[in-house]
């Protein structure tokens, strides 16, 4: 398929809030990207509504699906305080769910979606545990985990996944080049780290769709 001057839906968190790695996705494909996006913000809320680092964040709608040729999701950092597989389960499935019930309202069905899981993030301000680190603690979960019930439960939905943990490259040796500031925030990039998210992400695009 030519990306040229497709029309794509980007909804997530401060990752993407921070508008580096939907720029490369541009860049690669030669597709036209909006945003919709707030720092801080959990999936759920991502859809419904919430207050972001930025200020309010209005719910997904219609008319925001309506000329679209591809959704990506991409969120989770802010869910990792969910200790069982269950619970992530759940609120993705939400997500998708509403995705398609507004694809739907806007009558755009044949829209592609895409589902993003997290990268191997470090340690940062509000969780100290690494990605590599059980979180919550006694939970079992590492985020490695997390981002392998979500590619299960988009894959529940048949909707193709890019899981950033197994993708990117980005790690525990790389953080020193990928991430924002090394040894204080780690979940955040580097424009070098968020330019690798933007070409694993294209790539994924083209996988799965052509």
């Amino acid at each position: 398929m030519d990306w040229k001057e497709k029309k794509v839906l980007c909804l997530g968190d401060s990752l993407t809030r921070a508008g580096i790695w939907y720029r490369r996705l541009e860049e690669n494909l030669g597709c036209a990207v909006t945003a919709h996006c707030g720092g801080g913000l959990k999936m759920r809320e991502i859809i419904d509504g919430g207050e972001s680092a930025e200020g309010w964040l209005d719910p997904v709608s219609p008319e925001l699906f309506k000329d679209k040729d591809l959704v990506i999701f991409f969120a989770g950092y802010n869910d990792r305080e969910k200790g069982s597989a269950a619970q992530i389960r759940d609120a993705l499935g939400y997500c998708i769910d509403r995705i398609f019930q507004e694809l739907d309202k806007a009558e755009n069905l044949s829209c592609r979606l895409l589902l993003v899981t997290p990268h191997c993030v470090g340690r940062y301000a509000y969780i100290h545990e690494d990605g590599y680190e059980e979180y919550p603690p006694g939970s079992g979960m590492t985020l490695r985990k997390f981002a392998k019930v979500m590619e299960e439960t988009a894959r529940d939905y048949s909707v193709p996944v890019c899981n950033l943990w197994e993708k990117s490259g980005i790690c525990r040796y790389t953080w020193k080049v990928f991430a924002a500031a090394p040894g204080s925030d780690e979940v955040h990039c580097s424009e070098k780290g968020y330019e690798r998210i933007g070409d694993v992400i294209s790539g994924a695009v083209v996988r799965s769709f052509g």
